[in-house]
């Protein structure tokens, strides 16, 4: 069985997530992008003039699907479903640290906010029929003491996504984000879902966003006031 599952994991390795370039990100701030010390697999970009202290709000656009040349098609209700997850996301985790705006209280600029872009650049679904074999297999040795790794199920889903935070009036680029995340073989519920491994992608990468966001600010003495945007 554990021949098995090797076999099937070897044909199937090319549905794994990786950093995209789709355009979606400027080009020439794509090329000031780069790995970070603990997010060594993801592309970031932040503006030397970024002044936080200005910012106290942020208004999110609508989420959209903005495939890579390989990428699966999405039926109109999936991709209605997972930009909608990723949206919800971003606005969980961008909401620790600004007060989040809707787009019609924003209008086509505001004051003292930065204006959130995304893509899901490629996306996968978890197979269950494929997962199943090695899932039970990893259940079966850990039940038998046999201390073995899981195994990497070869169907995993997951997501990748492009990420650009602008200045809501100039439209000048603050951060951009390139980043995504496969499947993890102790999640055995993502395994069996189709696309919970592909919301847990959402979910990280829009805490990377605001980890960078937060990390700008912790260096920055001044308290950010909150009042409604101009």
């Amino acid at each position: 069985m554990l021949i098995s599952c090797a076999f099937i994991f070897s044909l199937t390795g090319c549905a794994g997530q990786k950093t995209t370039q789709t355009g979606f990100i400027p080009k020439e701030t794509y090329g000031q992008m780069t790995h970070q010390k603990d997010h060594t697999d993801d592309l970031v970009y932040v503006s030397p003039k970024i002044g936080i202290t200005k910012y106290r709000f942020i208004v999110i656009d609508p989420v959209v699907w903005h495939p890579v040349a390989k990428a699966p098609k999405l039926n109109p209700k999936a991709e209605a479903r997972m930009t909608t997850a990723f949206h919800d996301s971003l606005a969980k985790a961008l909401a620790h640290d600004f007060q989040v705006v809707t787009p019609e209280e924003c209008g086509t600029a505001c004051d003292n906010t930065i204006r959130v872009r995304a893509a899901i650049t490629n996306i996968r679904r978890s197979k269950w029929y494929y997962n199943a074999i090695p899932v039970i297999a990893g259940f079966a040795a850990g039940a038998a003491g046999g201390g073995m790794p899981p195994i990497p199920p070869p169907f995993p889903g997951g997501a990748s996504e492009e990420l650009v935070a602008t200045d809501a009036v100039t439209g000048e680029t603050l951060m951009a984000v390139a980043t995504y995340n496969n499947g993890m073989p102790w999640n055995a519920l993502g395994q069996w879902l189709p696309y919970a491994h592909a919301k847990r992608a959402f979910r990280l990468a829009s805490e990377l966003m605001d980890e960078e966001f937060h990390k700008i600010k912790k260096n920055d003495p001044t308290q950010l006031a909150s009042r409604k945007p101009s």
